[in-house]
């Protein structure tokens, strides 16, 4: 689903963004010292889009949400494979089309009120009703339980990779009914199953959580207290870094890189940037125009430039290094300025002459990316603007479908190749507006085969897919890159970028 992961999946993917937390107040106010108190310190430059799954769109947000609302399950450290959460055993019957989980024993949220699978029941209906990401589960029929640590999930189909889906945080476990609250009471300030209970917090300013003594996993979480801000700025970030005001900082531009030194962990390639065209009015909806546009741009250049060696030409609009990946059955594209002036001289809109690009302001990658994309344009005649929006501007634009352009970046949130197919759909095609008929049919395809070539031969179908119709196009892949302090033990990220709070211990 989790860069920026959206919103109808994820799921997805997040999407990706760049965030900053620290120990600090948020703005341009002094940081105090890190301390050793069990206080982790988490920088980002990107905002938190709110405790509602369903409206999760950056990773700021997912890394966030896995620190208080807990799903059934669990990814691997290594984000190869799904472990077990709440649930501590999941089996799948495919003639009876139902997956069983079994929660663990003596589950509570962090009130200390017991959590059963009548919570998990009424949860599933939750995410169902979900207006971004609920059409992931449409698969579910129902879920019974025959005692009060099962729940049976029923299938409309086939269905192998649920025990994935069921590890998004779009798959969080509420109290039934809320607890007596409304929905927008309750998202307000959640009580949950995870690791932290919030103690205070705001969209874009600081956030502070602290140990839920009601926690299912023994010993967890090491912490007594997470404190992430919202730091805009990458050198503010960096200086405070270094000055161990903050333990972590996520999502480092790979502009910023440097200034971190032997602290910076860079994760393998599991990111895809791309850009993404407006199909639901003029000029965009004119497929030529889009490729002639796709054939304009030096991806070189980005790769080279603005990823800065963390960076690597792209092979299709998939995020790689997840199960089932698979290349498109053809090259992707590659500058070409002659093809590029051939299919805009072809186009019905041949005579457009000015476009606008909307990117996340907290991104500095993002910022680089959008210059040499400005500056490729104006090689074949087009003028573009580029706007850089605060994070929830920027996905407010994405969602609406109110630009021409959008320059964003997304991976996965768990370890199966099915996550960015979920969070395409979610996203209307990358926020294109495109058709989303076709990659649901082959969303479904895919969770209903066991298969891994049939899984890969569906994934080349939707690569080949997007360079046929270039309604979005793949700019480079790229590393995610994390700073974490030498005074961190038990950080373990994925692929994403997403780690767990609760594993982390903290000390001198």
């Amino acid at each position: 689903m989790p860069r920026s992961v959206t919103q109808a999946l994820s799921v997805l993917t997040a999407a990706l963004m760049v965030a900053a937390l620290s120990a600090c107040s948020t703005g341009g106010d002094s940081a105090q010292p890190a301390d050793a108190d069990g206080t982790l310190h988490v920088a980002r430059s990107e905002s938190f889009d709110g405790w509602d799954p369903d409206k999760a769109a950056a990773y700021s947000s997912y890394q966030t949400l896995q620190g208080v609302l807990e799903p059934l399950l669990r990814f691997s450290p290594d984000g190869t494979a799904v472990e077990a959460g709440l649930a501590k055993s999941w089996s799948y019957d495919p003639a009876a089309l139902t997956w069983t989980f079994v929660l663990q024993d003596d589950t509570q949220f962090s009130d200390g009120t017991p959590l059963t699978s009548a919570d998990v029941a009424f949860s599933a209906g939750v995410w169902a009703d979900g207006s971004n990401y609920g059409s992931l589960y449409a698969n579910i029929t129902g879920v019974s339980t025959p005692d009060d640590r099962t729940a049976v999930f029923a299938l409309a189909t086939p269905d192998t990779t649920l025990p994935v889906l069921m590890t998004w945080s779009s798959s969080a476990i509420f109290p039934t009914d809320f607890g007596g609250k409304t929905r927008d009471e309750y998202f307000a300030k959640p009580v949950a199953a995870g690791a932290f209970v919030i103690a205070d917090w705001s969209p874009g300013g600081q956030i502070t959580l602290e140990k839920n003594e009601h926690y299912y996993q023994p010993g967890r979480p090491y912490l007594e207290k997470v404190v992430i801000d919202v730091l805009p700025d990458a050198t503010e970030r960096g200086a405070q870094f270094q000055a161990g005001q903050i333990d972590i900082s996520e999502y480092v531009g790979a502009s910023d890189a440097k200034q971190y030194g032997d602290s910076l962990v860079a994760l393998p390639a599991g990111q895809v940037e791309h850009l993404s065209f407006n199909t639901t009015r003029a000029p965009l909806d004119d497929p030529q125009l889009r490729k002639a546009i796709a054939y304009a741009i030096d991806y070189d250049a980005i790769t080279d430039g603005a990823f800065r060696g963390y960076g690597s030409a792209p092979r299709g609009i998939i995020p790689p290094n997840l199960a089932n990946w698979a290349p498109p059955s053809e090259a992707p594209f590659a500058l070409d300025l002659d093809r590029s002036k051939e299919l805009l001289d072809k186009s019905e809109s041949a005579d457009v002459d000015a476009l606008e690009v909307v990117y996340d302001a907290g991104n500095s990658t993002d910022h680089l990316v959008a210059q040499v994309i400005k500056a490729n344009l104006a090689e074949i005649g087009i003028d573009v603007t580029l706007t850089a929006l605060e994070t929830g501007a920027f996905l407010s634009r994405a969602y609406g479908l109110d630009a021409d352009m959008v320059l964003w970046s997304y991976g996965a949130v768990s370890p199966d190749v099915i996550d960015p197919l979920g969070w395409i759909q979610g996203t209307s095609w990358l926020f294109t507006g495109f058709e989303t008929d076709t990659i649901q049919q082959q969303f479904f395809a895919y969770t209903a085969t066991e298969s891994p070539e049939e899984k890969q031969q569906i994934v080349t179908a939707v690569q080949d897919e997007a360079l046929e119709n270039a309604q979005a196009i793949s700019l480079s892949e790229f590393q995610v890159l994390h700073a974490v302090s030498p005074r961190i033990s038990g950080f373990a990220a994925a692929p994403w970028g997403m780690y767990y709070w609760d594993t982390i211990k903290v000390g001198e």
